[in-house]
């Protein structure tokens, strides 16, 4: 924040940045799109983003997003990981801002609940009560 001598009650005050307002307007409306995660998920993918971001652009780069599944030890392929890349990249330039990164967290949420949901029954003993409530919420949504 910085310093903003023109607050309008005369009294010096702190206002955002434009870089600090455009980031918080882009995180809520993170959000409000993502609904299905929690503010916490968000909260926990973004510090993943951040760890992975090398070189601190705002970006995530193929280079990056792959030794993030390898220290991760995310069992992609390299055509998955290029597939849903572009997928998710709405601007194709190669690299995955915050909010095309969380697509890719929805879209792989996805790919689990509709494996999930082809499964014949759970274990409770193994999976307990939300693992239960998990299988019941993926054949509700997905089975046909």
């Amino acid at each position: 924040m910085q310093e903003d001598s023109s607050d309008s009650n005369g009294e010096g005050g702190c206002s955002p940045t434009p870089n600090e307002y455009a980031s918080n307007t882009t995180k809520r409306q993170v959000y409000l799109e993502f609904s299905e995660f929690s503010p916490a998920q968000i909260r926990k993918i973004e510090d993943i983003f951040n760890q992975y971001d090398a070189n601190k652009d705002g970006y995530l780069c193929r280079n990056e997003l792959k030794r993030m599944m390898i220290k991760r030890r995310v069992p992609w392929t390299e055509n998955s990981l290029n597939q849903l890349i572009d997928d998710v990249d709405k601007d194709k330039d190669g690299k995955l801002t915050f909010r095309e990164f969380v697509m890719t967290n929805r879209k792989t949420l996805e790919y689990c609940q509709r494996a999930l949901a082809r499964q014949e029954k759970v274990d409770f003993n193994k999976v307990g009560i939300k693992g239960v409530r998990d299988f019941f919420e993926a054949k509700a949504k997905y089975s046909k």
